[in-house]
């Protein structure tokens, strides 16, 4: 999934998901449990 989409669904930047990806910023609060919600569940579970 590209960035854009990926962003969109987290509600959040391109730039934001980007410094995730390169370590150069840990997601925290609501983003980091949405992360860990779609780690386990898969996308599907925000739609």
């Amino acid at each position: 999934m590209s960035q854009p989409v990926f962003a969109r669904y987290l509600n959040t930047s391109e730039s934001t998901v980007e410094k995730w990806e390169t370590g150069a910023k840990k997601p925290s609060g609501m983003a980091l449990k949405l992360l860990t919600i779609v780690q386990k569940h898969g996308l599907q579970i925000l739609t």
